[in-house]
């Protein structure tokens, strides 16, 4: 497994499956909210799902470390006050802050703001990473796939606010994701990536399963459909944290952070092949900005500033 990760090319296709797995959670969250009937002010109940997803994800990425794994884990090694963390910052934290921000704003803003998450990896990675600088290819590339977010999320008429609970919880959430990426490039090459992730989402999805007790508005009704979504969002958050995981213990998380700017174009692309939503210029124009900077990031040549 090691020598298949370490393959850059090998790293690249599986960040892209991780990606199209977080992008596909996009209209996922929608219509599990249709098929439980979530009232658009019902903060509490949107926390309660999201907490019930990451538990399950918690379950189903220990089932992966039955089947999965091959190295043996010394139990008293485990860095349980990271894995804490951890679950706290990218879990408990983040989609906390999330899901009360997409409750308080446009959907729009919020996949506009979370475009950011690329340059907060590379930032926070420069900053807490000695080995990780950043160059003219991650800085042209992020510039490019950012452009192309912006460009898929442009409405004319869309007005502009920030208010601290809709666009400034998107925004905490966004760095806490970032957050989260640059700390397990940093502290957890050396954890089982399966022990890792299966830990920190079952101590980050308890607290959310107590707020979204206390504070939702109305009983949680679950039928088939709906806890065949909430399998299938435990599967995307368990399948594509781990694979990620794995990634990062072998390639810079400022390098690789670029790709994250897929989930926004991914979750477009899967939005309108589910949901029925309609392919727009905007979105081909996004999409071929996306793949132009991931092209110059991989590119062998090096990019020199004209004199």
């Amino acid at each position: 497994m090691e020598k298949f990760f370490k393959n850059k090319k090998n790293a690249i296709f599986i960040s892209l499956i991780a990606m199209l797995l977080w992008g596909s959670a996009i209209p996922l969250i929608k219509s599990t909210y249709a098929v439980l009937d979530v009232a658009r002010d019902d903060t509490g109940m949107k926390i309660l799902i999201a907490g019930m997803r990451f538990f399950l994800a918690g379950v189903i990425t220990t089932i992966y470390f039955k089947i999965f794994n091959k190295e043996k884990v010394d139990v008293k090694k485990i860095n349980i006050k990271f894995i804490i963390i951890l679950g706290f910052i990218q879990t408990t934290v983040q989609y906390l802050f999330y899901y009360i921000g997409l409750s308080n704003t446009e959907g729009v803003k919020a996949a506009i703001i979370q475009a950011s998450n690329a340059f907060f990896v590379v930032i926070l990675s420069a900053v807490l990473i000695k080995s990780e600088k950043i160059n003219k290819k991650i800085i042209l590339s992020l510039l490019l796939g950012t452009m192309g977010i912006l460009i898929v999320n442009y409405k004319p008429g869309s007005s502009f606010s920030f208010t601290v609970n809709g666009e400034m919880a998107i925004l905490i959430a966004t760095i806490c994701n970032a957050m989260g990426t640059v700390l397990v490039r940093k502290y957890g090459r050396e954890e089982n990536p399966f022990v890792l992730n299966a830990t920190q989402f079952i101590i980050g999805a308890i607290p959310l399963l107590i707020i979204g007790i206390l504070t939702k508005k109305n009983p949680l009704e679950l039928n088939i459909t709906a806890v065949l979504m909430l399998l299938y969002g435990g599967f995307i958050s368990a399948t594509s944290f781990t694979l990620w995981t794995i990634v990062l213990k072998y390639h810079s998380s400022g390098e690789f952070g670029i790709y994250k700017l897929f989930i926004p174009i991914f979750g477009s692309l899967l939005s309108i092949i589910i949901l029925g939503e309609k392919f727009t210029i905007n979105l081909l124009i996004g999409l071929t900005l996306v793949l132009l900077g991931s092209f110059v990031l991989n590119s062998k040549k090096e990019i020199k500033l004209s004199k």
